[in-house]
């Protein structure tokens, strides 16, 4: 097996399917034929399903009322809440940190559907730090991030269940574990609304879990739905960069010394060249590989060959399906495949 990831072209998605039930999810999936198939987020079945409140459990200073449908940052006992999560923490047992079932049913439904199979790659996904940090406030709308602390605690907190997730599906991946990291904030970086958030302290979070993935043994990717710093993300020492192709695919060749790092480092690009909006409906297989190739061609102007961004190339959704129908997220799933055929060929 090569050290170097080389998915060529192959098919994945990202964490959310429009299902209330795991079972309907991982059978959705199961069916769409990815090359990476991964196990799905369900946001319609409840509200610890949806990406900030499922990786809140364990959290110090953060209650999730799941009845109100909504989380709390108390800091009332910060001091006694960090000293007993740091000392969980220091016993470096990510079986201290388990994704719930009640959290994660589309994940123990995969366990359970997936016996005794495997594939090279089997995704898994989870919260990023910053879109974690951002998106909890305390009652005056001081978001977590302020809180230098508790921010280190909740990397650390990410960083044990990713290295438990890892363990947990490694039994179906019989070369790799590729686990994206998901940052939808990063995609507003240096606006108005997140002028607080600086590049060192990005670099620094996302480059903790990533280290904390590579050391379990799996690949460590981001999705962006959208355009960002692509340099800082790649100076945060990610292997595959996911981001919306679909709209911003063009606006990757700005960053080719970055990507040129990437690649030298065996590193990938996912392209979400697929819409998850209702652009789908407008779009053809060939309309969207025309699209890909013209991206393609941005990167060839500045050095790269044909052949190796196909060898780093993997093909995804733009974003999540979460908020579709059933059936507009089947189009998605089959314009994919259908995608990668023509692509390859």
């Amino acid at each position: 097996m090569s050290s170097i990831f080389q998915p060529c072209l192959a098919t994945t998605g990202i964490g959310s399917v429009p299902f209330s039930e795991g079972g309907e999810g991982v059978s959705f999936l199961l069916k769409a034929g990815l090359s990476i198939p991964f196990w799905p987020q369900l946001p319609k079945r409840c509200f610890l399903e949806e990406m900030i409140p499922q990786y809140s459990e364990g959290m110090p200073c953060v209650r999730v009322m799941a009845d109100q449908e909504r989380i709390v940052f108390d800091p009332a006992d910060r001091a006694v809440e960090l000293e007993e999560f740091y000392t969980k923490f220091m016993e470096e047992d990510p079986a201290l940190f388990p994704i719930s079932r009640e959290a994660a049913a589309g994940l123990y439904e995969f366990e359970r559907m997936a016996a005794n199979r495997t594939w090279p790659v089997v995704k898994g996904h989870t919260t990023g730090p910053v879109t974690f940090c951002t998106g909890i406030y305390d009652q005056d709308k001081n978001p977590l991030y302020s809180d230098a602390d508790l921010r280190d605690a909740a990397v650390k907190t990410i960083v044990r269940k990713v290295q438990w997730q890892i363990k947990f599906l490694k039994r179906f991946a019989s070369e790799r574990v590729l686990i994206f990291v998901d940052e939808p904030v990063l995609a507003a970086y240096g606006s108005s609304t997140y002028i607080y958030v600086s590049e060192e302290a990005v670099v620094e979070m996302l480059g903790e879990v990533f280290s904390a993935i590579a050391e379990a043994g799996a690949i460590p990717g981001i999705h962006v739905c959208g355009n960002s710093d692509w340099g800082m993300i790649v100076r945060s020492g990610v292997q595959v960069v996911n981001f919306d192709a679909y709209q911003y695919g063009s606006s990757i060749s700005l960053y080719a010394n970055d990507i040129k790092t990437l690649f030298e480092r065996g590193g990938s690009i996912a392209w979400g060249i697929v819409p998850t909006t209702t652009a789908v409906h407008k779009e053809t297989a060939q309309s969207l590989t025309n699209l890909l190739l013209t991206c393609f061609d941005g990167l060839i102007k500045k050095g790269f060959s044909k052949d190796l961004l196909r060898e780093r190339a993997i093909l995804t959704p733009s974003c999540g399906t979460g908020s579709l129908t059933p059936e507009v997220a089947q189009r998605v799933f089959e314009l994919l495949a259908e995608v990668r055929k023509l692509a390859s060929g």
